[in-house]
């Protein structure tokens, strides 16, 4: 059984002939450089592709048709066995009669990384776990103790925050900016190129100023 945008196969009465196309990894981008001089060639990694493929949809219940191929069209969260990403299904084609059901192919396209179904911020203090099996982008919680001015080191990237009296700060990772209650505070905080990327197993936190309450969530990834 799986969701999409929300809606179970077992809801639409479709069961799809091979769901492991599902979890088909992600290939990784490998770009090739050429040096004068140099035999053989550089290999450069350049992160993760998306996932795409075809699937065929056994339709068990034909008074369901428009809907189904109203369901499965476009962007949403895909759920499957307790974790989420973001796919895309287009390019249906008309159903085909099998015996009593109706099979049809779709394209099926989704994120390289899943993510846990039900995540929440967790309290870390002197490392955070990843439990996934590749690097995740986390999103950072900062909850303000006494001081204003903080120092972190989480997973070997150091960075500072001034609160300027507000009380918490949320860092996404993945897009590299600091919101409060959905405002851009950027311009507190100072950092480098690099945010935090929790690598799979601990990852160590260092505070060197201030006393915050670190929360985080989106930790764990998989492939």
């Amino acid at each position: 059984m799986f969701k999409f945008k929300g809606i179970s196969s077992d809801d639409m009465q479709v069961v799809i002939e091979e769901e492991q196309h599902f979890i088909a990894k992600a290939s990784q981008k490998i770009e090739s450089i050429s040096i004068n001089g140099r035999d053989g060639e550089l290999l450069e990694f350049n992160g993760y592709s998306n996932v795409e493929r075809p699937i065929k949809v056994q339709i068990l219940n034909i008074n369901l048709i428009d809907d189904i191929f109203s369901w499965l069209n476009g962007t949403g969260i895909l759920e499957y066995n307790n974790r989420i990403t973001t796919a895309h299904f287009y390019q249906s084609i008309e159903p085909i009669r099998s015996s009593s059901i109706r099979i049809a192919d779709f394209m099926f396209i989704r994120s390289p990384f899943w993510f846990k179904k039900n995540d929440e911020y967790v309290i870390v203090i002197d490392t955070v776990k990843n439990e996934g099996n590749i690097y995740s982008k986390p999103i950072i919680r900062l909850e303000k103790g006494n001081e204003e001015n903080i120092e972190i080191t989480i997973a070997g990237i150091r960075f500072s925050y001034n609160f300027n009296g507000e009380d918490y700060v949320e860092i996404d990772c993945n897009d590299m900016n600091a919101y409060y209650d959905s405002l851009l505070r950027n311009r507190h905080l100072t950092i480098g190129y690099e945010f935090p990327c929790l690598q799979p197993g601990e990852n160590e936190i260092i505070i060197h100023q201030g006393d915050p309450i670190i929360k985080i969530k989106r930790k764990d990834c998989w492939l």
